[in-house]
């Protein structure tokens, strides 16, 4: 486990981006083209970002940030290297597809085949921002799944926060669990406004309450009703899938325990951001005991060494493999 080594190598043979980039646009080590917009909230002015000509590097260990942004690429690159025949990848709560398109783009330079990418994410526009993302990277969003639900362990609607596409900072657990419902409930009676909250729920499945999904960041959304799907769900359609990512907020600890089985029937590698550490310990010891090889597990907010180089992690980083379907 942990053995980073292993991928000092993962991207040889991939030449490095270097070429003109239209305004408005980032661009990464595979070209892989970004509007500026959906980093607006991360201190991105698209304003500045001029385009030209640009030269990019191939993504290494070297200093104390950027640990989880080369072990998803790694993981992009080794689901893609394993992959026989016809590639199938789901990535949980997309945000704007990011995942899905470079495990698109790795595909297409190392072991080119045809591909099924799912997305599953809550928000709206986040899901219009998916479709253009794939769009602006050669990818036709028709030819892919694109669910527009909250990811839960039931399908009974939840309570989502809707708003500030990009962040990725949405989830059903904080804003669906009972005692939020009743904090809502008391907070809508108590400002006299249950007759605006009962037409609003049932015309616009909207409570009209609004929260800052990051205290002190202004990332605004509005708790609303909307569809929610299971990993039973999205992994129905399949009989094979190369890679599942997750990046759900904490939900993790609600999706993924119901369905160890028929992750560990059809998923050959699992990569999810966890997100305080006893929900990635739980994770990492369930995972363990259902026989998948720990590939990687860097608990959250804490710093690592490594043999490339030590990091930091914000989210927690587990990747396991499923020994039974390589």
């Amino acid at each position: 486990m942990n053995r980073l080594e292993d991928f000092a190598h993962i991207f040889a043979g991939v030449e490095p981006f270097c070429g003109e980039v239209p305004e408005g646009y980032i661009v990464d080590f595979m070209g892989i083209l970004t509007d500026a917009r959906f980093r607006e909230m991360f201190g991105v002015n698209p304003a500045n970002v001029r385009g030209g000509q640009v030269r990019t590097e191939l993504p290494r260990l070297n200093g104390k940030e950027n640990g989880e942004d080369f072990i998803e690429r790694a993981n992009w690159f080794a689901a893609a290297r394993a992959a026989r025949e016809r590639f199938v990848m789901i990535t949980l709560g997309a945000c704007y597809g990011a995942q899905a398109v470079g495990s698109a783009r790795a595909l297409q330079l190392v072991n080119p085949m045809p591909y099924k990418l799912v997305a599953v994410e809550g928000d709206p526009e986040n899901c219009q921002w998916i479709v253009r993302h794939m769009r602006d990277n050669g990818i036709d969003p028709d030819r892919q799944w694109l669910v527009e639900a909250a990811i839960s362990d039931h399908n009974a609607p939840v309570l989502f926060p809707v708003g500030s596409p990009g962040t990725g900072a949405q989830n059903c657990v904080a804003t669906n669990e009972d005692v939020s419902r009743e904090v809502y409930a008391d907070e809508l009676i108590g400002s006299g406004r249950a007759e605006e909250a009962l037409r609003s729920l049932l015309v616009n499945n909207s409570t009209g309450i609004t929260k800052d999904l990051v205290p002190g960041r202004n990332f605004s959304a509005e708790i609303k009703f909307v569809s929610a799907v299971t990993l039973k769900d999205i992994l129905g359609p399949f009989d094979l899938v190369d890679y599942l990512e997750s990046d759900i907020q904490q939900s993790e600890i609600l999706v993924f325990p119901p369905f160890m089985d028929v992750l560990k029937r059809k998923v050959r590698r699992v990569h999810i951001g966890t997100h305080g550490r006893d929900v990635h310990r739980v994770l990492h010891d369930m995972f363990r005991r259902q026989g998948w090889e720990m590939v990687f597990s860097y608990e959250p907010n804490a710093e690592h060494d490594s043999a490339l180089g030590q990091f930091t992690t914000n989210d927690g980083l587990l990747t396991v493999r499923n020994p039974d379907l390589s």
